[in-house]
């Protein structure tokens, strides 16, 4: 360890395992999103399936339904992750801000993002049901909340070692 600019150094290892923490509770987020995404999927097709007559290859197609769904939001979460998620928890660290609701906004962009897309590159659009609108900004939340719980005990933990880092509060009274 140098003497000189040493805790520029420590501080600089310390922020990036704090980014790797996060970069890793965001990509459990993103599974816990595909998997509410892929089961909310299902269940919205096999409820309406019920309705409509039961047939067992049509279950088979719901399942490799919500594979297709789990895995397209697992790819669109994991790239959101790296391209806005990483930098705004390295951001928002700096300010020392730590709750949900940047990410649950960043998370609610994607989301937009992703319909904006769908709308504009697959023909029939306005025919978007219910159903596929729940799909895109459900998991959006789960993901981030998700992200958020994962994180608090991380958050809580990092403020009790900048509270200490600044000493002991001594009130004086005079």
């Amino acid at each position: 360890m140098r003497l000189t600019g040493g805790q520029s150094d420590e501080q600089a290892t310390i922020d990036q395992v704090r980014i790797n923490v996060a970069f890793e509770q965001m990509v459990f987020a993103v599974f816990t999103g595909a998997a509410a995404g892929g089961a909310l999927t299902f269940l919205l097709a096999l409820a309406r399936s019920l309705f409509g007559g039961f047939f067992l290859s049509g279950v088979v197609s719901q399942l490799l339904e919500s594979l297709l769904v789990s895995i397209l939001i697992f790819l669109a979460g994991f790239v959101a992750s790296v391209i806005f998620g990483a930098p705004l928890f390295a951001a928002l660290e700096k300010r020392k801000r730590r709750n949900v609701w940047p990410y649950l906004g960043a998370a609610s962009g994607v989301a937009i993002a992703v319909f904006v897309l769908l709308a504009i590159s697959v023909p029939g659009a306005a025919s978007f049901s219910l159903d596929t609108i729940a799909a895109i900004f459900a998991p959006a939340l789960v993901i981030a909340i998700v992200f958020a719980q994962g994180m608090k005990p991380h958050w809580r933990a990092a403020e009790k070692a900048e509270a200490e880092a600044e000493g002991p509060v001594i009130f004086r009274i005079h």
